[in-house]
């Protein structure tokens, strides 16, 4: 996910796209019935891309902030604030440079509501310097519009680097909620792992799903986090989304395509700063079985009562690439408190595009970028609006 990268959770080096319909495992949703909006940065002009990327509610009114940016010869980062199918304010929030550090382009991933009206905003950032293939996270914490004051690197500490190499190349925070950055980083040797930052203690951690769960995975990426809240005894629970793959093959940094499988894990974080991991789930696109299937979990939202909405992409290998779906994946708890394997996948496809993502959702609405077959503009934004029973 670099500057020039605004299809950022749906090509991860796609070689070929064909979207597809699969029958186990999908939804009773008339796909007649979804209403989509095009959602644009307003002063993207001719051959522009805009890009979307995260969403939340603003505090409890019924505006949302979503975070994203628009390429119009580099990348400058967008935050819009208003109704959620337009009609809002749009605020630049770009990277300040500094001495030896000229920023080149920077992406807003995710947003989550501060103390005193501030809000707290994850990213990254490019710098000539460094050139494109090498991203830096950033935390901002601070008002709205801007304050150039108010922003700080985010590097996942090479100490932490698992196995010999220990030179962090690039480090991606891709959500925020509750206090916790969830993202991924790579060095040389490794392909992607997740970590989390905790805000508060400044401190990160690798999220191994060996140690967690015992998967050997050789890439995890964590896209997604939800606070849930906290618990009786203080300790505060989450539960994160993403993907993970065992296979043997390598890759660079979220450039060339993982066959992956998609993931859900609770996390607890205890008064005393420890996390405690649960509830680890393993999902294949539209519940399938086969070992050709790549599944990613780009966000999720509340459904209420346990349950979870995420914005996810699902498909199988084909002679030719990927053939690939995007949309709306909805996932109950069981009786034990677990995530039930058997979820509901509700396709999604802007009409008259050539390619859709799934990059984020809330509530019942999901939202991403799609590509026209024909306009002026490269990549749109885009709300879907999906009538479900849970809302």
């Amino acid at each position: 996910m670099t500057k020039i990268n605004l299809l950022s959770c749906l090509c991860l080096g796609l070689i070929t796209l064909a979207l597809t319909d699969c029958n186990s495992g999908t939804s009773t949703v008339n796909s007649e019935q979804i209403q989509y909006t095009t959602l644009n940065y307003p002063e993207a002009a001719y051959s522009s891309t805009t890009g979307i990327t995260g969403i939340r509610q603003v505090g409890t009114s019924p505006n949302v902030y979503i975070t994203g940016s628009y390429y119009d010869g580099y990348n400058a980062g967008t935050l819009y604030v208003g109704p959620i199918l337009g009609g809002g304010v749009y605020y630049p929030y770009n990277y300040p440079s500094s001495s030896g550090a000229n920023v080149a382009g920077t992406n807003l991933y995710s947003i989550d509501n501060g103390t005193n009206n501030n809000v707290s905003i994850v990213g990254s950032y490019t710098t000539v310097e460094s050139g494109a293939n090498s991203a830096f996270g950033f935390l901002y914490n601070g008002p709205i519009p801007e304050s150039n004051s108010n922003y700080q690197t985010l590097i996942f500490p090479s100490e932490l680097v698992p196995g010999p190499q220990t030179i962090v190349q690039n480090t991606i925070p891709h959500s925020v909620m509750g206090g916790l950055v969830v993202g991924n980083y790579n060095a040389p040797l490794v392909a992607g792992n997740a970590f989390i930052y905790n805000i508060n203690t400044q401190s990160y951690s690798n999220i191994d799903l060996e140690i967690i769960a015992g998967v050997p995975a050789l890439y995890t990426s964590a896209y997604g986090i939800w606070y849930n809240g906290a618990k009786n005894n203080g300790d505060k629970s989450y539960t994160i989304v993403g993907g993970y793959s065992t296979a043997a093959e390598s890759r660079s940094f979220e450039s060339s395509m993982q066959y992956t499988t998609g993931f859900m894990l609770d996390l607890t974080l205890t008064t005393q700063n420890a996390y405690i991991y649960s509830n680890f789930e393993s999902f294949n696109g539209n519940n399938g079985t086969s070992p050709n299937l790549y599944t990613h979990f780009e966000g999720i939202t509340s459904a209420g009562n346990g349950a979870y909405n995420l914005a996810g992409e699902w498909g199988f290998a084909t002679d030719t690439g990927i053939a690939l779906t995007v949309g709306l994946v909805h996932v109950t708890r069981n009786s034990a408190g677990g995530f039930n394997p058997q979820a509901t996948w509700i396709a999604v496809t802007y009409p008259n595009s050539s390619t859709t993502t799934a990059d984020t959702v809330y509530q019942n609405y999901l939202l991403g970028v799609y590509k026209p077959l024909s306009g002026l503009y490269s990549t749109n934004g885009y709300v879907a609006t999906i009538p479900l029973s849970w809302y």
